[in-house]
């Protein structure tokens, strides 16, 4: 008798499981659903192009009218992003690349004028010549203006900076600077060479004033960031003249600040190797005359 109740209270219990069961998990269920792993929520997403209003999860906010907020929107527009321009490279050219050449300089630049193979370029340089006072100078009767209106150069190269190493630094870019802005207003379409100042020999530095290479390198470098490798270029005769140490060899200068003479031949074919491209002109029409020819020939120079 006492198997037979057991067996009955099983019974009753799977059935009561069997019935209760769909319940319970209903419930367990519904409770994983109302809460959500914060990990799983997703950050508001915002329309950019949508410009009334911003709704955002849990987040109420009012509907404004047109006449509440005025439309500033403009149309979206593509924009077009042109590539930048190359960089030009140096390339190698005869003496007559100067034939159309102005040097600006003080006496190195004296130096190339007297002593260099580039005899039909055109000079104002003198000794002593510097930025800060390059535009009250008078060389041959000429200002450097005069120079500038008077003749259409293709290419301006200009060493300044060796006079001007102890001047206040800022003072002395802001005069090469606004010789620079001189430069590129009366000869738009010239290339312009900044060349950087020579070094000088190690035994000149001992001298006690402030002509040192640190100074030169510190100018120098300044100098080189005005150029953009496209009208005005960098170029530092240094790397010929100089030995292991950075400094103007010994066996190239007399006086530890200038080079021999004969060295200023080697520099002119240094900047014979160091020059830019330029276009040739455009062709003119096949059925121009030849009297056309001769005044177009008469032009280029």
């Amino acid at each position: 008798m006492k198997k037979s109740y057991q067996c009955l209270y099983t019974i009753l219990l799977l059935i009561t499981c069997f019935i209760a069961s769909p319940l319970i998990f209903r419930q367990i269920w519904n409770s994983s659903k109302e809460v959500e792993p914060a990990s799983s929520k997703k950050p508001p997403v915002i329309d950019i192009n949508k410009t009334d209003t911003v709704t955002t999860e849990n987040t109420s906010v009012p509907e404004f009218t047109d006449t509440d907020i005025p439309d500033t929107t403009e149309p979206t527009e593509e924009i077009t992003t042109e590539p930048p321009e190359p960089v030009l490279s140096f390339v190698k050219s005869d003496p007559s690349y100067f034939d159309d050449a102005l040097f600006i300089g003080d006496s190195r630049t004296v130096g190339i004028y007297e002593y260099g193979t580039l005899k039909n370029a055109h000079y104002f340089c003198s000794v002593g010549l510097a930025s800060y006072k390059i535009e009250n100078e008078y060389i041959n009767g000429c200002s450097i203006y005069d120079m500038l209106s008077d003749e259409k150069y293709g290419k301006i190269y200009v060493m300044l900076g060796i006079n001007e190493v102890g001047n206040d630094s800022d003072y002395t870019l802001n005069c090469f600077v606004k010789l620079l802005n001189t430069l590129k207003e009366y000869q738009p379409d010239a290339l312009i060479y900044i060349m950087g100042n020579l070094h000088v020999t190690s035994n000149r530095q001992l001298q006690g004033d402030t002509i040192t290479n640190e100074n030169i390198n510190n100018l120098n470098s300044a100098m080189s960031e005005f150029a953009d490798g496209q009208k005005v270029f960098y170029l530092d005769v240094n790397q010929i003249f100089d030995d292991a140490d950075g400094n103007l060899m010994s066996e190239c200068s007399n006086d530890g600040v200038h080079v021999l003479a004969k060295y200023y031949q080697t520099w002119c074919d240094w900047l014979c190797l160091n020059t830019i491209p330029v276009d040739p002109p455009a062709e003119e029409d096949t059925d121009i005359t030849d009297e056309s020819s001769e005044s177009y020939s008469d032009n280029l120079y």
